[in-house]
C-alpha cells in the first residue's frame, strides 16, 4: 500500500515524542497517517445523539448513515440540509506546551438533498468529507547511518471527499432496504523541509502529492415492530465491503536553492479501506421519546497496515442517544415536530495503536433543534466534547470540542398528487 512507501507517514514517533510538536489550524497530527482522520459521524440531525442513528429516520432531514431510512422522507417535498462545524482541540502529553497546544478551524462539512421518487422509494444526493489530513509540526529526525539528528518542518493538507447517491426502498410496512453508491476522490499534499542541526537554512525539501479515487458501496436495512400502543422498536444494519482506493503519487526532492534533485511518479498504487459494520436499535415512545444505540466495527487488523511505532488495528465504537421530540397534532391530524432536545455519549477504540498502546476515543453530546411550523426552514445546534488518546503522558492526546450547526429547508417537489 502506498503509505508504506511514504517516508512522511513513518514519522509518527516524531510527533508523539518531540517537545516542539505543535499545530495551528489543523485537524490532528495523527492525520498524517494513511488517508487522514476518517470521520466517525455523518453530521446533521443526529449529531446531538452521538450519531446513534442507524435505526432511525426522519421526514425532514436526510439520514446519510442508512439509506434504508429515505422512504421516511415526506411525500411531495424535497429536503435540503447543510452542516457547518467549528472545532477546537487542545493537545496534551508528549511534551507539548503552550502556545503550541491549541488548534481550531471552521468549515462546511456536509450538504445533502433528499426526495421521494414514489411512495416506496426515497433517494438522496450528498457531498461530505470522508477523511481529512491537515497538520503542521516540527520534529527531530535521525540521519540514517549516523547518530546525528536534523530538524524537520512537516506540513500536510487535503483528504478524501465522498459524493454519494443513496436509495432506499420500502419492502413492507416496517422493513426497508437501501444502497449508497459513493465516489471517493481527493488529494493530499505532504511537505517535509529538512534543516541542518545548527543552521536555520533549509537543506532539502521533499513534496509528495497523492491522488486517490474509487467507488465505495454501503448496503443497509431497517426494520421494526409495534410492541404496544405506546412503544415501537426499530432496528438498523449497514455494511461496507473492503475497498481499494487507487492511488497516484508524485514525489519531488529539491535543494535549498530550489533545484530539482529527483522526481518520482507512481501510478499503480492503492490504499485499502476495511469492511465496516454498523448495527443499531431504538425504542420510541409515542413518537416523542427515543432511546437509541449504535455499534460500529471496522476490520483494520487483517490489512497488516503498520509503520514506525504504530499500526492500524480493529476499531469499535458504541454510541447511546436520547431524543425528546416536541411533536404536536394539528387540527387536520397532521403531526408536526416543532423542536427536539438530544443527548448522547460514545466510547470506543480507535484504529490507531501507538507504541503498543491503543488510542481511546470517548465523549458526550447535546443538541437542540427547531422547525418552523409555517416556514420551510429548520435548524439544529449540537455540541460535542471528547478526548482521543491514552493515559500515557508520552503519547499525544487530543481534547476536542465541536460545535455543529445544521440548517434544513423543505420545498415542494411539484403539484401535489397521488403517486402512480
Amino acid at each position: 500500500m502506498f503509505s508504506k512507501k511514504t517516508a512522511a507517514l513513518l514519522m509518527l514517533s516524531g510527533i508523539i515524542c518531540t517537545p516542539d510538536a505543535g499545530a495551528q489550524n489543523n485537524s490532528s497530527p495523527y492525520s498524517m497517517l494513511g488517508i487522514g482522520d476518517i470521520e466517525a459521524g455523518q453530521f446533521g440531525r443526529y449529531t446531538g445523539m452521538a450519531n446513534a442513528n442507524v435505526a432511525l429516520g426522519d421526514s425532514r432531514y436526510v439520514n446519510s448513515s442508512n439509506a434504508a431510512s429515505l422512504p421516511r422522507l415526506a411525500d411531495h417535498l424535497y429536503a435540503f440540509d447543510i452542516t457547518m462545524r467549528f472545532k477546537q482541540v487542545n493537545y496534551s502529553g508528549a511534551g507539548v506546551k503552550a502556545p503550541f497546544n491549541k488548534t481550531s478551524d471552521f468549515s462546511v462539512r456536509k450538504a445533502s438533498l433528499g426526495f421521494k421518487i414514489n411512495k416506496r422509494w426515497g433517494s438522496a444526493l450528498g457531498l461530505q468529507p470522508f477523511s481529512t489530513s491537515a497538520y503542521s509540526f516540527i520534529a527531530d529526525k535521525y540521519i540514517q547511518g549516523s547518530s546525528e539528528t536534523a530538524i524537520t518542518d512537516n506540513e500536510g493538507e487535503g483528504g478524501v471527499n465522498q459524493f454519494y447517491w443513496a436509495n432506499g426502498y420500502q419492502l413492507t410496512k416496517h422493513t426497508a432496504v437501501g444502497l449508497t453508491a459513493s465516489f471517493l476522490f481527493g488529494s493530499m499534499r505532504q511537505t517535509e523541509t529538512l534543516y541542518g542541526s545548527n543552521s536555520p537554512q533549509a537543506v532539502i525539501t521533499t513534496t509528495q502529492n497523492t491522488y486517490l479515487r474509487n467507488y465505495y458501496l454501503n448496503f443497509s436495512v431497517q426494520t421494526g415492530l409495534r410492541l404496544n400502543s405506546a412503544w415501537e422498536a426499530k432496528f438498523g444494519l449497514t455494511f461496507s465491503p473492503k475497498t481499494d482506493l487507487f492511488a497516484e503519487l508524485t514525489r519531488e526532492v529539491k535543494s535549498e536553492d530550489g533545484v530539482l534533485i529527483k522526481k518520482v511518479k507512481t501510478q499503480n498504487d492503492y490504499f485499502t479501506l476495511p469492511h465496516s459494520v454498523n448495527i443499531g436499535a431504538a425504542l420510541v415512545r409515542n413518537n416523542k421519546r427515543t432511546y437509541s444505540m449504535s455499534v460500529q466495527h471496522q476490520a483494520w487488523t487483517p490489512l497488516k497496515f503498520s509503520g514506525t511505532h504504530y499500526r492500524l488495528v480493529n476499531s469499535s465504537r458504541v454510541s447511546l442517544g436520547y431524543q425528546q421530540s416536541g411533536t404536536v397534532n394539528t387540527f387536520n391530524k397532521w403531526q408536526y415536530e416543532r423542536g427536539f432536545f438530544q443527548a448522547g455519549v460514545y466510547a470506543g477504540q480507535s484504529y490507531l495503536e501507538i507504541r503498543n498502546k491503543r488510542l481511546m476515543d470517548f465523549g458526550a453530546t447535546i443538541g437542540i433543534g427547531r422547525n418552523g411550523r409555517n416556514s420551510p426552514i429548520g435548524a439544529v445546534f449540537a455540541l460535542e466534547a471528547g478526548r482521543r488518546g491514552t493515559a500515557s503522558s508520552d503519547i499525544l492526546s487530543e481534547n476536542y470540542v465541536n460545535i455543529n450547526i445544521t440548517f434544513s429547508y423543505q420545498g415542494v417537489v411539484g403539484v401535489k398528487r397521488k403517486y402512480d
